[in-house]
């Protein structure tokens, strides 16, 4: 976990390149991670253009306000809905800025019972994968 002020975000195929400002720090930092959660707090009505990894998803299309302008719209499983109105596979919205279609998300028995169910619904992604099976599990195998 890493607490900082994030200034630029670059999708590099299978990591993102993120450049952040550690929070009481001046310097700025770039590394690679696998996913970025952004837990920001409630300017939830300017959140998808003054925060600069949510304004990259809207550019892309891949996010949009929702009706209401409380942050994103979301399907009912919490997946992102895209700017050709349907929702985008893999990309969940959970806490605050899912309550244009969840409702109140502020405290943190609703935030937390949100997250639960979309930790579900990602935990239900993987029970449709195929198993994984050795490659060559006999190779070492003299007849």
């Amino acid at each position: 976990t890493i607490a900082a002020r994030l200034v630029a975000s670059n999708d590099e195929g299978e990591s993102l390149a993120v450049s952040f400002q550690r929070r009481g720090q001046t310097r700025i930092e770039t590394a690679r991670f696998d996913a970025v959660i952004n837990t920001t707090g409630p300017a939830h009505g300017q959140a998808l253009q003054s925060n600069p990894a949510l304004l990259s998803l809207t550019e892309a299309g891949l996010i949009r306000a929702d009706t209401y302008g409380l942050g994103i719209e979301t399907s009912l499983d919490s997946l992102a809905i895209g700017s050709d109105a349907k929702p985008v596979a893999g990309l969940f919205v959970a806490g605050p800025l899912a309550r244009g279609t969840f409702g109140e998300l502020m405290g943190l028995p609703e935030v937390a019972r949100h997250a639960q169910r979309v930790a579900a619904e990602i935990a239900g992604l993987f029970d449709t994968l195929p198993s994984a099976e050795p490659v060559g599990a006999n190779a070492g195998s003299v007849a």
